[in-house]
């Protein structure tokens, strides 16, 4: 029953874009044997060096300000010209206190509590208190019977709305979400205890999987999010763990529960060395697991499985542990002797991997790699530190919010800059926000809403519709993975796309450029246009260089029709269709900047 190396073949086959030819570079764990610096062989660090931050050989950095809102969000906001009580983010970050060390602390306090449970009306609007939304507020049973049980017309339109919604809701929350952080962590927590949205099943239960198993856990424990996605209905099917029962247990969830969702592959992974072979950490524990380890944590998982109707179960999809399918025979899972009783072993078992060494530092450098930089390993310093942390406070109720403080206040988060490249998602999102899109992705059919199922279709072609991904490993971080012409010609295609549909009755309005330049009461001149573009998409304290500013300049000009960069544009400035001549020169600006080198780093 166990088909995990048959996927794992499958994505070698046929990875495109992004994925082709990067398998044996995803990020499965740190670069190195586990934790140099608690080892005796420091000869590992020679073997697989840190690369060198981009910060370090180009030198200097945008101010904080903007810092902060590419690499904790998705790039900031500016003001709004329609709205004049509105102040853009690098204004309001720069409010909140007299330097730059109270401001980053208070928006940071801010950003945690806001992420916990602050209202969020620009998502909520446009989602929630949509009557086209829903699938959003509906309980797991009825995602499972109204959705994955429905086979009437259209079904599988219908069973795969709320995979649909999630991917809405989510790309809503990036763009229009005051709390930014809290959607950064969302991303990266989706992608540790990753599931395939568009796979069967798992399609009809994917608002479960997002409201319920991942965002409530953002700021807390990490062990009780670990439970949460082991009982994942998306998890057990995605997976595979509901097709586990002895006297054939099934390895799929075993391996990857090892391998991807606590100790991590590379450093923590033995083959088929015998497990009394494994060598100690300082702990006294198995510094990692072995295949007889994956057989055995296969039979603990024995009989956890899905409500779905069969054997006289529940039809509600919801987790159910049937013990009859169960192996009570005990166990011996990474040197943890677990006695045959049933449900309680996965207690046992999950409370030993949470309070791992080997879980810790897994994880902590993955967070490092999304926070801070594609530079570090497992042996970093702040890694360990941020490890040390994670393992004392493993059952803290806001173990993950410490870490994240002690991560987001290292000297290496506020001394590294342009370590990572912005993937197709951030490119697209940070522009919608740079241009303060006003939109609704409007949840109707393909066919009313071409706007909306369009753009989805270009995200997906850059490669990073959300939840859209077989692997397990979930999207990768990487830089050279997202560096490609691939995802980089489909996300500046998305972007056009949002400068090309303007027209509300298309679907949704994304980026009107010429009303927003009209609504600013700028002089309607080349340059005061520019350098409020420039203004709005780098921010002003960001800045663009004169070579750049002059090439804009030329572009306004010449194709608006001015006698001068001083001089009123020629075009019919009054007319914002989306065919206008005056709309195209300013879809060619915003275009150019949204779109500069600058601002595909984080």
């Amino acid at each position: 029953m166990n088909d995990h190396r048959s996927r794992r073949r499958r994505f070698l086959k046929t990875a495109t874009g992004a994925g082709a030819g990067v398998v044996a570079g995803l990020a499965f764990g740190p670069t190195a044997a586990s934790a140099v610096n608690r080892s005796e062989d420091n000869s590992v660090t020679a073997l697989y060096p840190a690369r060198e931050a981009l910060s370090t050989r180009a030198g200097g950095f945008p101010p904080l300000a903007v810092r902060v809102y590419h690499k904790l969000g998705f790039g900031p906001k500016p003001a709004n010209p329609a709205n004049p009580g509105d102040i853009g983010d690098v204004e309001y970050f720069n409010s909140l206190g007299a330097n730059d060390n109270d401001r980053y602390a208070a928006w940071l306090d801010e950003q945690i509590t806001g992420g916990i449970g602050g209202a969020d009306p620009e998502v909520d609007s446009r989602t929630f208190q949509n009557a086209n939304y829903t699938t959003l507020n509906k309980t797991l049973t009825e995602q499972w019977q109204q959705h994955r049980r429905f086979d009437g017309n259209d079904a599988f339109r219908v069973r795969r709305r709320p995979f649909q919604e999630t991917q809405l809701l989510a790309l809503t929350r990036m763009v229009h979400s005051r709390w930014q952080l809290r959607e950064i962590l969302a991303d990266f927590w989706h992608n540790h205890f990753h599931v395939d949205g568009n796979e069967d099943v798992v399609r009809s239960v994917m608002v479960h999987h997002d409201r319920d198993v991942i965002r409530p856990n953002l700021f807390g424990n990490f062990r009780v999010m670990l439970e949460a996605a082991v009982k994942s209905t998306a998890m057990l099917y995605y997976l595979d763990n509901r097709q586990n029962d002895t006297p054939n247990p099934n390895e799929n969830y075993a391996r990857e529960l090892l391998e991807l969702h606590t100790l991590g592959a590379v450093e923590n992974y033995f083959g088929f060395t015998p497990p009394s072979q494994v060598p100690l950490n300082v702990d006294g524990q198995p510094q990692g697991y072995a295949e007889a380890d994956v057989l055995e944590a296969a039979r603990l998982l024995t009989g956890f499985g899905v409500a779905d109707g069969d054997d006289n179960a529940p039809d509600t999809g919801e987790y159910l542990f049937r013990p009859d399918w169960h192996d009570f025979d005990a166990k011996t899972v990474v040197g943890l002797n677990v006695p045959g009783t049933g449900q309680s072993e996965l207690d046992v078992l999950l409370d030993y991997l949470a309070a791992h060494r080997g879980t810790a530092e897994f994880v902590c450098w993955k967070l490092a790699v999304r926070l801070i930089g594609d530079s570090f390993s497992a042996s970093s310093p702040v890694v360990q530190q941020a490890a040390d942390l994670f393992q004392t406070q493993w059952q803290a109720a806001d173990q993950l919010e410490q870490v994240y403080r002690l991560l987001l206040n290292s000297s290496e988060f506020f001394n590294t800059w342009g370590d990572k490249s912005k993937r197709p998602v951030e490119i697209i999102t940070s522009a919608l926000r740079a241009a303060s899109a006003d939109f609704v992705f409007e949840m109707t059919s393909p066919d009313d809403n071409a706007g909306t199922f369009g753009f989805l279709s270009d995200i997906g072609r850059a490669g990073q519709a959300p939840f859209d991904y077989e692997p397990p490993t979930g999207f990768p971080e990487d830089r050279a993975i997202w560096q490609g012409t691939g995802p980089l010609v489909m996300s500046w295609r998305a972007v056009t796309r949002m400068l090309r549909d303007t027209d509300a009755s298309f679907g949704s309005q994304f980026i009107n450029a010429a009303e927003v330049t009209n609504q600013s009461g700028v002089a309607l001149t080349p340059n005061a246009i520019v350098t409020f573009w420039i203004d709005r998409i780098l921010s002003a304290s960001f800045g663009l260089d004169a070579g750049k500013r002059a090439v804009m300049l030329d572009f306004v000009q010449t194709h608006g029709q001015a006698a001068g960069p001083d001089a009123p544009l020629g075009v019919n400035t009054g007319d914002t269709g989306s065919n206008s001549a005056y709309q195209r020169v300013l879809r060619g600006l915003v275009l150019q900047l949204a779109l500069l080198p600058d601002l595909m780093i984080r």
